[in-house]
């Protein structure tokens, strides 16, 4: 039988072809990219940026908070860094349930209760409970890593993976940005409603932590018209679901019939499709260990420790983006700078509480003003880093070896030029570029879905999530101390971590497709 498969190119030209028995691959390669791709990248990208506002948005609500809930630095540190762990905690859970369960309902669940928790974190009396609040919500959200990244990259074709993959983290690396572009309307806004029972008031920054609350709920029903990954179902036995996901998707991209898929038939791919019958524990144990044993473990050691160096820098340093800026735009608003460095800035600032008054403490808790600047900074550095992972995946396609090494060099080299310039608007902009090592999450997670195969590829994202955000959780408390005792070393410090992250990258697989 001779029928007409859409080829998944730009031009979407369609060729009569043969086909009726196929891998997966094939099968997705025939489904084309069109309407169907282009919504799950939107709602994937959408359930991306839900997480990293419950993650990174923090920052800003607590920021804003340091009066109302009384905090002082290592208890606005903490609170800031709280949803990490959330992250670290809920990781390998949500990758076996991902695993085990599907992709698509991994994340209806998690978004869904992630939703209830962030919105009670907006009433929280006191800073332990809003930290036990967003340590519960992040959990769940946190389940975006592995179910998002992996639906999105289980139901298109390998020709569109990676370059999807990529753009769907434009909206992480946004979220942040996003979180300000809320807050510059709100966080100004002047009132205080008293709430009896719970003994608050209710004030701009808890509306703002609500409002980040609301794409969680908004991403847990737009899921709701987008099937589960075929290759998932497929991995479990289901071949039959599969195919008819894959002629739901091909009709929805092409407009035609689904009995006009050229695919009637699935052949095995060569991976294990046997459901695991054994128990939850020991099924869990056995695919952690599956990934830190031959053939994988040197592929594990490699990416793993490029996401703790990645994820340090990139999450560790964002969260401290409002503070550093803050303080920048203060000593710039004050008239003083000239001739100064990043680092001799923030001392500058800090000299300056220290003169105003004896108990320096007090003067740094009760500044709860986020300055304009900071959140207009915020929003530009959120525009560039998203801009710049727009180029990174319509240019860099199957060069992300390449990408990965050029992306960590120039924020190695952003390090040691924000110490060695002394302009402060210069250093400002040199840490934004040192930011942009997060840029390389999105090519990591492209990796994580290739280099495994599909039974153990969501335990393999979420465990490197994990280790991720306990490197960026440490990050986050290390680096207040590390740039108050030395910023300089601080700095240089980092650029020498990058230039390993470098030499690692240099050994990851070759640009070159395998398979051509």
């Amino acid at each position: 039988m001779t029928v007409k498969m859409g080829k998944d190119t730009k031009s979407d030209v369609e060729k009569e072809k043969p086909m009726h028995a196929a891998t997966l691959e094939d099968a997705l390669t025939a489904t084309g990219f069109g309407k169907y791709n282009f919504g799950l990248l939107l709602v994937c990208s959408w359930t991306l940026q839900a997480m990293g506002m419950d993650l990174f948005g923090t920052s800003f609500v607590v920021a804003a908070a340091v009066c109302d809930l009384e905090l002082s630095m290592q208890q606005r540190a903490l609170l800031t860094a709280t949803p990490l762990v959330g992250v670290v905690i809920g990781a390998q859970l949500w990758g076996y349930v991902s695993d085990t369960k599907g992709r698509r309902l991994t994340l209806v669940l998690s978004m869904s209760v992630g939703f209830v928790f962030a919105a009670l974190s907006s009433f929280a009396p006191d800073w332990r409970i809003m930290a036990l609040l967003k340590l519960l919500s992040s959990t769940f959200t946190s389940a975006s890593n592995s179910g998002a990244y992996t639906l999105l990259g289980e139901s298109c074709s390998e020709r569109a993976r990676g370059r999807s993959m990529l753009l769907c983290t434009c909206a992480l690396m946004c979220s942040q940005a996003v979180v300000a572009v809320f807050a510059y309307p709100i966080l100004p806004l002047e009132f205080a409603y008293w709430i009896n029972f719970l003994g608050i008031y209710y004030r701009p920054w808890r509306l703002l932590a609500l409002v980040m609350a609301v794409p969680c709920a908004a991403t847990a029903c737009i899921l709701q018209f987008f099937h589960e990954s075929p290759k998932f179902l497929f991995s479990r036995g289901e071949s039959e679901k599969a195919l008819e996901v894959l002629k739901k998707i091909y009709a929805c991209n092409t407009g035609r019939s689904a009995d006009d898929f050229p695919v009637k038939k699935l052949v095995d791919e060569q991976e294990e499709t046997k459901a695991s019958q054994e128990s939850f524990l020991k099924a869990m144990w056995q695919q952690t260990t599956a990934l830190f044993r031959p053939p994988l473990l040197k592929v594990t050691l490699k990416l793993f420790y490029l996401v703790i160096v990645i994820y340090m820098t990139g999450s560790g340093f964002i969260l401290w983006l409002p503070y550093i800026m803050n303080n920048l735009f203060l000593v710039l608003e004050a008239g003083g700078g000239e001739g100064m460095n990043l680092c001799t800035v923030i001392r500058y600032s800090t000299d300056s509480l220290a003169v105003a008054g004896n108990d320096t403490t007090i003067l740094e808790v009760c500044n709860d003003t986020i300055q304009e600047t900071t959140l207009l900074s915020a929003m530009t550095y959120g525009a560039l880093a998203s801009s710049a992972n727009l180029v990174l995946s319509l240019t860099c396609g199957a060069r992300k070896r390449m990408a990965m090494i050029g992306i960590v060099a120039l924020s190695a080299i952003s390090a040691v030029l924000l110490n060695v310039v002394a302009s402060p608007i210069a250093g400002g902009v040199f840490f934004f570029f040192f930011l942009l090592c997060a840029l390389s999450m999105g090519i990591l997670s492209v990796y994580f879905v290739e280099l495994y195969p599909t039974s153990l590829r969501g335990m393999a994202s979420c465990l490197s999530v994990m280790l991720g955000r306990s490197s960026a959780f440490l990050g986050v408390n290390a680096i207040g101390a590390l740039i108050s005792a030395n910023c300089e070393a601080t700095f240089y410090g980092w650029a020498a971590l990058l230039l390993s992250a470098i030499a690692f990258s240099w050994f990851l697989p070759s640009d070159k497709k395998p398979n051509k």
